[in-house]
């Protein structure tokens, strides 16, 4: 039986990602750490020891991550550079730490087997107000988290729609969850690409949803997603990626909803192997729920 790698890339709350680690801890995983260079309260040597079964592995160069930024994008792929270059794994799970696993890890390996080769991307459908992330050039594509960068972007957008100025003309870009579960074959091309993605999305904005369902659908690996069909929008919740995220209750456009103790029997119901999101801050007591039910006997 092959191991899993599980990429997790946290910003804050590290209680609760602390519980997230230990909920992974399990002789088939290997884990990947990236912690937001902006997190100045975490210490590395702290966290030696508090796995088992599973390597824990701390990326040593922490980037300083923006929301909506190509950061972000620089992170997903430091974290598969780190976990293929100590592979093969089976699969490469992408979590934030505000996430949680709602199924045991020997259910989720069970899954994996008995699926083993289909690709866990979860597409969406275009909308017209995504499409201007890629078409035009970006001037802060790290600001899209700050009112007056955004602002500025948006400003010099409108500009170029004016005098029909384009980028990244003769691509054809797909729109997707950011969050995947991928083989090592996939996950070695898309490290194949890291010139070329460099170069088309270093001046865009929110790429992280952008880069991976471009590169599936654009290659042959798009013969083996598990669900190849884009939903019609982010609310439409189904299995492709296997993550349960609640659009439709999401403090605003940009997050989803924020799971409370009272959802419980919400996430108990459905067939997915992860849930998003969680925060300590908010709701400690449906992560304490989780951590007692799914937390492995030592």
């Amino acid at each position: 039986m092959g191991k899993h790698a599980y990429l997790i890339l946290a910003h804050k709350n590290l209680r609760q990602l602390r519980k997230l680690i230990e909920l992974l801890d399990h002789p088939r995983n290997d884990i990947y750490l990236h912690v937001d260079a902006k997190l100045k309260d975490f210490n590395p040597e702290e966290w030696t020891g508090i796995t088992r079964h599973s390597p824990l592995h701390i990326l040593p160069d922490r980037i300083n991550v923006s929301w909506g930024g190509v950061s972000i994008m620089r992170a997903e792929l430091a974290l598969l550079r780190h976990a293929v270059a100590s592979g093969p794994h089976d699969y490469y799970h992408l979590l934030s730490g505000m996430d949680l696993p709602i199924k045991t890890q020997d259910y989720i390996h069970g899954f994996f087997d008995r699926n083993k080769g289909y690709e866990f991307i979860n597409l969406w459908q275009f909308k017209k107000s995504t499409l201007s992330r890629f078409r035009y050039y970006t001037v802060f594509p790290e600001g899209e988290g700050r009112f007056r960068t955004r602002i500025i972007n948006h400003i010099f957008k409108g500009l170029q729609m004016l005098v029909g100025y384009r980028i990244n003309r003769n691509i054809d870009f797909r729109f997707g969850s950011q969050w995947f579960s991928i083989t090592h074959s996939f996950a070695t091309y898309v490290l194949s690409q890291e010139q070329w993605l460099e170069k088309v999305f270093r001046h865009t904005s929110t790429c992280d949803e952008i880069f991976i369902p471009t590169l599936v659908c654009n290659s042959p690996f798009r013969d083996k997603l598990y669900i190849p069909t884009p939903v019609a929008n982010q609310k439409e919740v189904n299995l492709a990626n296997m993550r349960f995220i609640d659009w439709t209750r999401g403090e605003s456009i940009r997050h989803p909803w924020t799971f409370r103790a009272d959802d419980l029997p919400l996430l108990d119901s459905v067939p997915h192997l992860w849930a998003r999101k969680f925060d300590e801050t908010v709701d400690e007591e449906i992560i304490e729920a989780l951590y007692r039910k799914l937390k492995p006997a030592q």
